[in-house]
């Protein structure tokens, strides 16, 4: 088997350049740290001698008075508090000298508290003046326009307030922004005009060292396709305009015995349906069954009226509807808000009704000037863009208002108008039974991709090796298949309820497995991550090989292909066709490495989003690479009633597979109909099989959503094929099952997981620190924000913590939801960079700590970005 990596990876680049942040790092701060704690030793040092010299004092007093006034003087001394000068004359002479000496030291501390205590703050108005400046570069305002509105448009206030006088409203909006321009610099997430997307190649004569250049940015605006969904909602129930939408039969719809069945999708809610068939939706089903393609709803009303002795076209439209929304019949435009051009033959449908419905010629003026907006978008400046966005969700929102007048349906002039549910109006889904109004606010019109067309040159043997090294991996994690027990339990279920040689219809196999199977998993809450029970066997022996490990501490532990290479194995372990990886290199006096930020699935899974930025040939070698893979099999692309942009992208695969309320983005042609399709056993693999008559075929989830949050049977075809996906976690959490295992009960306020290291130079997991968040020093009522940078750096350094981590308020892996004292916000798992040399990054951590939940997890930063350029690639292989 030989190894192949795709040849155009993609890269993900930082917004904005980290060295924008090396001028707000406290340059002295090494060297104050050292004075600082050198003078406080030496007074506590001078405190305590002087304690002990005045305890024999005190016992010799003869009088109670004198007696209690040097013990007053003892305690204020001890407890750091100011002295009584008045009773130092009942000390011995050379205690007096002692306590002047004392005082000195004390007045010396005070004196450097006191001046750098000044020069913070006076650095702190500097670095908001810097937060102001910065705060007028366009890679960020063109970010916030479409992810925070609202603090752009709290920026020209921002920008004029004297930093010496920020209120609490603009200690939020820099909090915000220090957020947004940290990530901008330090992260290649999210996606979007806070980072951008380029390519990259591999050649035999470059080094990583060579890879400083800048890059000519552009930006790509697409139509946010909610606004089709909304649209098409619109239509369905306008009186004149729905007459022009396409009806087909839905694709499970048969007839058994005397109903007719079939599998209903609604926004992937799904529902096994049946009507009696006779009368009306037999004449339907009998009609749309015998034609090839979809009919309009007017002529089907047409050639139906005249089966009818008295003709009422109102009533069979009223019929016809019905059938919709049962979902016996499925209306559409003829293509779908999945379409990479669906703004484009929107036009084109609406053009056609010129002459025809004159309420077609608001939306066709609408997706005309919506089409000029976003053209006009991607050259303007923040300003303009402002005001496009401005216009484009007042003429969207007043024409869709016009249109569901005349359909009378419910509409908002306003996003404070918009009522009932908020996650209805917040993700813009719509039910077919029910229309929900929505405004659409300026932010949700558009979405921004912004990337480079200069190509990224990688040095091949090295990047090779790396695959290859991580390939080897993944095939030693396949135990750890996060595909393999639901594929176990679909197996063991049809050898339970069919004959082992039974070819059972796909949508019967689904039925049957969904009532005595999901259903049940759902309603009991069981979960769908990976059953390590099943592995018991292949988790005790790699936990008792971490404890044969001699060079395993806090700092590193190794592993290497003699690591795995006698554990369990068992035999029905699928395939490692193809993969990826999202990963960061260093190359620096240590050698080449990388850090895997994850696995990935292969096929250009995750790639598909961003390749109509770049040049056709890479969507094309990324079909016909895919196309090698199991030339002897038809392999088909899964879609469903989903409509997150995000899942958008070109075919991946010559062949489409049809389900039920599915955004269909192949031609016709290249569609394969769920009906026809039956599940086998195959008694030489030991598996479960899908067939087409004769012809095997393998389905594939392409798209960038997970494929947990899709429809239940888009999850469950998403199993038949060979390929496993593995996850690193779960090998992980073994791991630090180890190290915590070490540790005494209950585990300690703060202990340290290492950096996790395979074949020398792959690092599956940054140092982490897992950390008490009660035990994080927090800012004190009366203390000055200097006393509190000089306490945080050497607690830092007294648990040797490095000066530059990534803050997790809720790691993922690590979080129960039961050991958190509040839910906190929707992104406080994202890694959040911080620099402990830099006020303005501490004041964010100070405000931080304050949604944190029980536990806070720091990972160290590793590429160093002061020795590389932050950036991510996506690398992608297959294995032949």
């Amino acid at each position: 088997m030989s190894l192949q990596i795709f040849p155009y990876s993609l890269v993900r680049y930082a917004g904005l350049h980290h060295q924008l942040f090396d001028q707000l790092k406290l340059k002295d701060l090494a060297s104050l740290l050292i004075i600082y704690n050198k003078i406080t030793n030496e007074k506590e040092q001078l405190k305590n001698s002087l304690c002990d010299a005045l305890y024999p004092v005190i016992k010799l007093q003869k009088d109670d008075k004198v007696r209690q006034q040097i013990i007053n003087i003892k305690r204020h001394i001890f407890n750091n508090k100011r002295i009584n000068f008045d009773h130092v004359y009942l000390l011995p002479e050379e205690l007096q000298k002692d306590l002047s000496i004392y005082l000195k030291k004390l007045s010396e501390l005070t004196d450097l508290l006191n001046n750098h205590a000044l020069k913070f703050d006076q650095e702190q108005i500097l670095q908001r003046k810097w937060l102001q400046e910065i705060s007028q570069l366009p890679e960020l305002q063109n970010g916030l326009l479409l992810s925070s509105p609202l603090l752009y448009e709290q920026l020209s206030s921002f920008i004029k307030k004297d930093s010496s006088s920020f209120k609490q409203k603009e200690h939020r909006a820099a909090f915000s922004l220090a957020r947004y321009l940290s990530r901008m610099a330090f992260k290649t997430s999210p996606f979007s005009s806070f980072t951008y997307t380029g390519l990259m190649n591999l050649d035999t004569a470059c080094s990583l060292q060579e890879l400083q250049a800048t890059h000519q940015v552009s930006s790509r605006l697409k139509l946010n396709n909610a606004i089709f969904e909304y649209l098409k909602a619109i239509l369905k129930k306008h009186p004149l305009l729905n007459e022009h939408l396409l009806l087909k039969l839905n694709i499970t719809a048969e007839i058994k015995e005397d109903k007719i069945c079939f599998l209903s999708n609604f926004n992937n809610v799904e529902s096994f349906q049946q009507i009696n068939a006779n009368g009306l939706q037999l004449m339907v089903y009998q009609y749309l069954n015998e034609n090839q393609y979809p009919v309009s709803l007017k002529k089907l009303i047409s050639d139906l009226i005249y089966h009818f002795k008295e003709p009422d076209h109102e009533s069979i439209k009223k019929y016809l509807l019905k059938l919709v929304e049962a979902g016996m019949l499925a209306m559409e435009l003829g293509f779908s808000g999945m379409d990479q051009k669906w703004d484009h033959k929107l036009l084109l449908f609406l053009k056609s009704l010129t002459g025809v419905e004159s309420s077609a010629i608001p939306l066709i003026t609408l997706f005309e000037n919506l089409e000029k907006h976003r053209l006009d978008y991607q050259l303007a400046n923040s300003a303009v863009r402002y005001r496009l966005l401005q216009e484009a969700e007042q003429e969207l929102n007043n024409t869709f208002a016009t249109l569901q007048q005349e359909a009378g349906l419910p509409f908002y002039t306003s996003v404070s108008e918009r009522k009932g549910d908020q996650e209805s109006q917040e993700t813009a889904t719509f039910s077919v039974i029910k229309f929900v109004p929505y405004y659409f606010p300026a932010r949700n019109i558009f979405y921004e991709d912004c990337f480079t067309t200069e190509n990224l040159m990688l040095p091949e043997s090295k990047i090779k090796d790396f695959v290859t090294k991580t390939n080897q991996l993944i095939n030693h994690l396949l135990p750890l298949d996060v595909m393999r027990k639901e594929r176990n339990k679909m197996r063991d279920f049809f050898l339970k309820h069919y004959q082992n040689n039974e070819s059972v219809a796909l949508t019967a196999f689904y039925k049957d497995y969904y009532f005595y199977v999901k259903k049940p998993e759902k309603e009991n809450e069981l979960s769908q991550e990976p059953d390590f029970s099943t592995l018991k066997h292949w988790k005790e022996a790699v936990l008792v090989k971490l404890k044969q490990i001699n060079h395993a501490d806090k700092n590193f532990i190794r592993f290497d292909n003699h690591f795995f290479s006698d554990l369990p194995n068992d035999q029905d372990l699928y395939k490692n066709s193809t993969a990826g990886m999202f990963v960061q290199f260093a190359d620096d006096e240590n050698g080449f490495s990388g850090v895997i930020n994850a696995l990935l699935p292969g096929m250009g899974k995750v790639s598909g989003r961003f390749l109509s930025l770049f040049d056709q040939k890479v969507t094309e070698s990324f079909v016909q690479h895919n196309e090698k893979l199991y030339p002897d099999k038809i392999k088909v692309e899964l879609n469903d009633a989903s409509t997150f942009n995000a899942n958008i992208h070109p075919p991946l695969l010559t062949n489409e597979l049809e389900l039920p309320g599915g955004n269909n983005i192949y031609p016709p042609a290249k569609q394969f109909n769920i009906r026809g399709l039956t599940v086998r056993y195959d008694s030489e693999k030991d598996i479960l099989t899908l067939h087409k008559e004769h012809l095997e075929l393998y389905s594939y989830d392409l798209s960038l959503e997970s494929f947990y949050n899709r429809s239940n049977l888009y999850q469950l075809l998403a199993h038949f094929n060979p390929d496993a996906r593995v996850s690193l976690q779960p090998f992980i959490q073994l791991v630090d099952q180890f190290y915590l295992d070490k540790q005494p009960e209950p585990a300690p306020d703060l202990f340290v997981l290492p950096r996790i290291v395979y074949a020398d130079n792959v690092v599956v997991r940054r140092k982490t620190w897992r950390i008490k968040t009660a035990t994080v020093p927090n800012k004190e009522q009366l203390e000055t924000d200097f006393e509190y940078l000089i306490r945080l750096n050497n607690w830092l350094i007294d648990n040797k913590i490095p000066g530059q981590v990534f803050l997790f308020l809720r790691k993922r892996a690590y979080q129960v939801k039961s050991d958190e004292k509040r839910e906190g916000l929707h992104d406080d798992y994202k890694p959040q960079y911080l620099s402990f040399d830099n006020p303005l990054l501490i004041a964010l951590f100070k405000k931080l700590l304050l949604r944190a939940g029980h536990y806070i997890t720091l990972e160290e930063v590793f590429p160093k970005p002061d020795e590389h350029v932050v950036r991510e690639y996506l690398i992608q292989w297959y294995n032949n």
